[in-house]
């Protein structure tokens, strides 16, 4: 009963925007209390200064919002940063969702995170379980699903971490930020343990002029996500070998 209910919200969704062809999402990103009051609390029993102590919490206290974009056409999607004229002139801890763009190409299963410091890296699809859960974020409802990233650490090895997205099937689009997307509808909300990026307004079928898409140029060099995290351990000893010399 469970899957013929989900079968029939997504067609009735799918069918209410059956014309979708393009689209602008502006998101918001937040870091989380719960994930600052953590920090904060790790960072007071360290032994450093205390006026380095108190630089980094005023610095995760102040943290401002971040602001992103998803421009989507078609099969293809665009995830980027759209930082502030403060955020662009001083340092600022914003949400901690980073400011790394994506590309996703749903017909060739592709998606590209345009590392600042490593290049192009195709990254996995992630495997969602979509759950009977339910809440209203702008007025629609959303379809709660989760997913467990494999991620690597800086210090060495494989690591896991769970993340939630909140997707509205009444948009019958499969994109969402960076790699949270491969769901029957929108992504609106990611909540992540450090940050949580919701969707604040949704512009369906803009003009061609303010849609913008940055395809990878032909013949880049993309690497993998195994081949990446080899990268990481090598720069990771090198800054190593530097500091103990």
């Amino acid at each position: 009963m469970r899957n013929i209910f989900y079968l029939l919200v997504f067609f009735f969704g799918f069918s209410a925007y059956a014309q979708i062809g393009s689209g602008i999402i502006t998101y918001k990103g937040v870091i989380n209390q719960k994930y600052v009051d953590s920090f904060l609390t790790d960072l007071n029993q360290k032994d450093i200064p205390m006026n380095i102590k108190q630089g980094v919490a005023d610095m995760y206290l102040n943290a401002s919002e971040d602001e992103y974009l998803l421009h989507f056409k078609d099969d293809e999607s665009y995830f980027y940063h759209n930082p502030t004229l403060a955020q662009l002139e001083t340092y600022d801890a914003g949400s901690g969702a980073g400011t790394t763009p994506f590309y996703t190409n749903n017909t060739k299963e592709t998606i590209i995170e345009e590392s600042h410091s490593l290049g192009k890296i195709a990254l996995p699809s992630l495997e969602w379980t979509i759950t009977s859960k339910t809440k209203n974020i702008g007025g629609y409802t959303c379809y709660q699903a989760t997913a467990t990233e494999e991620l690597f650490s800086r210090k060495g090895g494989y690591y896991n971490r769970e993340v939630i997205a909140w997707f509205a099937p009444e948009f019958p689009v499969n994109f969402g930020p960076q790699i949270y997307s491969g769901l029957p509808g929108l992504v609106l909300q990611v909540e992540r343990d450090k940050f949580t990026i919701t969707a604040t307004n949704i512009e369906l079928n803009p003009s061609g002029k303010d849609l913008s898409i940055k395809r990878l140029d032909e013949g880049a060099k993309v690497i993998t996500f195994e081949e990446a995290n080899e990268r990481i351990k090598e720069m990771t000893a090198e800054n190593e070998r530097m500091y103990n010399n």
